[in-house]
Formats: structure tokens, C-alpha cells, sequence
């Protein structure tokens, strides 16, 4: 972790080295946890976000989460048709779209075509405010905010370069790469994202306080 004290921005890499692979809550699949927060928690327990991706293998139900609003999204694989309580089946059959859905409610899902991977983000709906943007980087740099709470960067392939100039913070990231980007300031700050290798495909994860002021955005 490194941090500037003018403007309160942290910084945490993780290497998938560093991941930790664990059966689901209900034991019907395999999950690779990438992070959660507080750092080391127990998903059997209470903890504010986690990122992870899922191997599954066949069709059967999905853990439950209650307190937590999920976001999902296949990364490989046929897809699924996905039933969330008794609201219609949602097909997720296109790569890197996500899905948003409660985990209060039971959810069902029927494999397509075989086995997939699935990109899963969960947050404690009490504590923060999430959304994930997919971003397929070519030639040109990407600027976003970073805004009070956490920022995650996960790279999903190629290879990312990262800097936030104010703060004086800058590294790189490989595929199944994540840079977790704290701002524990008022000033919101700016983030430039670039394609190490011409071409990369990225999440870019917003982690907000409930009950924070947000600026409106200046950047795109």
C-alpha cells in the first residue's frame, strides 16, 4: 500500500498469486477470491465488498447473500440463463455484460452450453454503493474520477498502465491483475488508464460510502 497525506490516495495491487480459491457458501461450485474488504474477512460472515469469479461447472443454485446487492457477468463459456426469485430468466449469454440482482432472493441458474466462468461483485447494501463498468482499451488513454471510497481496476487480459497524477501514484498490471485505489479525501481525483500492449480489457468498479455528497462527473 502506498499514500499521498496531501490528498488522502491509497493504493493496493494484488497479483493472482495472491488469490485464494474456496468452494461456494453453499458448496455447489469453486470460487477464486481476488479481494474482499476488511482485508482477510470471512464470506461466511459479514464484510463490506468482495470480488471474485466463479468456475461453474453445472446448473443448480446460487448462494445466498442476504444484505448484498450482486453484479455478475460471464467471462467465458456458453453462458447461462439466470432465475432470480419469480422475476423472468434472464439469458447472460454475451461476455462482460453485467447483471444486477439482489442476494436477498434466490437465484437459479441453467448453463447454456457447459461450463462457465463468471465475474462476481458483492456489497453490503448498508455501507456502500457499487457499479461496474467494463472498458476495452485500444490506442487512446482512459481518464476516470476517483471518487470518495474505493476504486478497483481488475484486468482481465493485456495488460494495464495506471497513474493518478495528483497523487503521485502510478503502477502496472498484468492479466488477472487488481489495483484497489482509495480515496479517503473530499478532492476527488483523476485516474488515466492505458493499454501496456495496444489492447487490454478492463473493470473499472466504483465503491461508494452510503450517504456520500458525489461531484458530477467530468470525465468519460
Amino acid at each position: 500500500m502506498s499514500a499521498t497525506a496531501e490528498t488522502g490516495v491509497a493504493m493496493r495491487i494484488i497479483l493472482p498469486d495472491a488469490h485464494r480459491r474456496m468452494p461456494w457458501k453453499n458448496g455447489a461450485g469453486t470460487t477464486t477470491e481476488i479481494a474482499i474488504d476488511p482485508p482477510g474477512a470471512d464470506v461466511a460472515g459479514r464484510f463490506r465488498w468482495r470480488l471474485s469469479i466463479a468456475d461453474v461447472e453445472r446448473s443448480g443454485p446460487f448462494s445466498a447473500f442476504p444484505g448484498y446487492d450482486r453484479t455478475i457477468m460471464v467471462i467465458a463459456g456458453g453462458g447461462m440463463e439466470l432465475a432470480v426469485g419469480q422475476r423472468p430468466a434472464q439469458r447472460l449469454d454475451r461476455l462482460f455484460v453485467p447483471f444486477v440482482f439482489s442476494g436477498d432472493t434466490p437465484a437459479e441458474c441453467r448453463l447454456l452450453e457447459g461450463p462457465i466462468r463468471d465475474f462476481n461483485l458483492m456489497a453490503e447494501r448498508s455501507s456502500a454503493r457499487s457499479h461496474l463498468e467494463v472498458l476495452h482499451l485500444g490506442d487512446a488513454p482512459h481518464l476516470c474520477d476517483v471518487l470518495l471510497g474505493d476504486l478497483i481496476v481488475h484486468c482481465f487480459d493485456g495488460g494495464v498502465d495506471f497513474a493518478v497524477p495528483a497523487g503521485a501514484l502510478a503502477g502496472a498490471l498484468p492479466a488477472d491483475g487488481t489495483a484497489i485505489i482509495t480515496n479517503a479525501g473530499r478532492a476527488h481525483q483523476v485516474l488515466q488508464l492505458s493499454a501496456a500492449g495496444g489492447r487490454a480489457t478492463v473493470a473499472i468498479i466504483e465503491m461508494t460510502p452510503v450517504g456520500a455528497t458525489l461531484p458530477s462527473p467530468t470525465l468519460g
